[in-house]
């Protein structure tokens, strides 16, 4: 039997080939799909089934693609109507045979109404559950994307199809969800690498409840929504281009006028960007582009890469992260030097501005200050050291600009100071001037 599986760095998603003889099955690709075709090569097999757990709200979903390439045929959840181009629909009748294997899907629904599991036997025996975004490692899928006033029915649906469905098949049965930690498809997603329906049946938090109500009750409500998860929901019903061509422009800065009013955004590292960067581009580290980059920029934007002398994998692992969520104008980039040749060419560069724990106490006996606190609700205590707060979760701050409208002395806050450059960098395209707590919460509590 053939095995394994991808992790999509920066969407913390994984996608998985199984298969046997000299057939393979791919689950729930992503959307730059040579890598399951050089795969397949590698072990000389052939991809002829193409699985989909549910309709994915968080990146483009590469199943056309990679049909296209491969000729394998693709299969989708007969039991909710969402209008696919593509796919033939399957239900819990339809038996796969791969070689030894045999592949069944079951309908769990809860995250999507027509949500499907993969359940996967060897010898007649439950060997493996491919649980898409019904259940985690330590968490669950959420319940709330058909509104509030569904909640209670579709987190109900989620507790039956993990308790009625999916524990009864042993507890032995290796489990492999489509997201690992760090996922807006789950809020506490553990970082570990393997689990089973019976370590999770024991361990999983989520899933420690006396009954179907407490299920309900604990989990249960609306969480924030990316904007850009509408055009995702779009694109995984009629299919998406091929994304297997990196295509980066270079910009030199004689051509800087040329895009000096577009949106540039700069993935160096926090401290490069603090010391100098370009006037009016904003700040992501690579590591946060999927988490908010749709947040504050509009997906049809065209974006500009600020690189300087990063290696070109960061910068290709930044390109395919903001088209693998829709960002399909990707203007180029501006790579080796740019800083220094803006510095000696004369032209202005910009800087944040931070101040330290110590600095932060002091000046709050000074004057008024406000503190813009950019961190999750989960997040605050009633015992942080901060005065004056307006709380605005960083996912929030474009809609939220107006509660700045003002405010003077604006200093903002997170976990550590990455997520507070962010914001700065943000406020100052649009005027607004700020201060950064280096060091965020972390430096505040230490000096308490």
């Amino acid at each position: 039997m053939f095995f394994k599986r991808f992790f999509t760095k920066g969407l913390a998603h994984y996608s998985y080939m199984i298969g046997d003889g000299d057939s393979l099955v791919v689950i729930d690709p992503m959307t730059d799909v040579s890598i399951y075709v050089e795969q397949a090569r590698k072990a000389n097999m052939k991809i002829t089934h193409i699985f989909e757990t549910h309709r994915n709200e968080d990146y483009i979903v590469g199943s056309l693609n990679l049909s296209k390439k491969t000729n394998a045929d693709i299969y989708i959840s007969k039991y909710e109507n969402l209008g696919y181009e593509y796919g033939t629909k399957i239900g819990e009748e339809d038996i796969f045979e791969i070689g030894d294997i045999k592949i069944k899907p079951i309908h769990t629904p809860g995250h999507t109404k027509g949500h499907l599991a993969f359940l996967v036997t060897l010898k007649d025996e439950n060997y493996m559950f491919f649980t898409g975004d019904a259940l985690f490692f330590g968490d669950i899928g959420r319940t709330d994307f058909y509104g509030e006033e569904n909640l209670e029915e579709m987190t109900g649906k989620l507790y039956d199809s993990i308790f009625e469905k999916l524990f009864p098949l042993g507890n032995h049965v290796l489990l492999f969800p489509a997201h690992g930690a760090g996922s807006a498809c789950g809020g506490s997603i553990e970082e570990r690498e393997f689990s089973t329906l019976g370590y999770e049946r024991l361990t999983n938090q989520a899933l420690n409840v006396s009954s179907k109500e407490e299920f309900i009750k604990k989990h249960g409500y609306m969480r924030l929504k990316p904007p850009y998860f509408e055009k995702m929901e779009i694109y995984n019903v009629k299919g998406y281009e091929d994304l297997n061509e990196i295509i980066l422009n270079p910009f030199t800065i004689e051509s800087l006028s040329d895009i000096k009013d577009k949106t540039i955004i700069d993935i160096r590292d926090n401290a490069a960007f603090v010391g100098k960067h370009m006037p009016n581009s904003i700040y992501f580290g690579v590591d946060n582009l999927s988490a908010y980059l749709g947040w504050l920029i509009g997906t049809e934007e065209t974006i500009y890469f600020m690189a300087d002398n990063l290696p070109d994998d960061i910068v290709k692992f930044a390109y395919l992260t903001t088209r693998r969520i829709g960002f399909e104008n990707i203007g180029g980039v501006l790579g080796s030097g740019t800083i220094d040749k803006l510095e000696n060419s004369g032209q202005a560069l910009a800087s944040i501005d931070e101040i330290s724990a110590k600095d932060y106490f002091e000046l709050c006996q000074q004057t008024n200050i406000t503190v813009l606190d950019v961190r999750k609700d989960e997040e605050l205590l009633d015992e942080d050291p901060v005065e004056n707060r307006i709380h605005i979760p960083l996912q929030l701050l474009n809609e939220n600009m107006g509660k700045l409208k003002g405010k003077e002395n604006i200093v903002i806050l997170c976990g550590s100071g990455e997520r507070a450059t962010i914001a700065s960098s943000y406020l100052k395209k649009y005027n607004i001037d700020s201060k950064v707590i280096a060091g965020g919460i972390q430096g505040l509590n230490s000096l308490r």
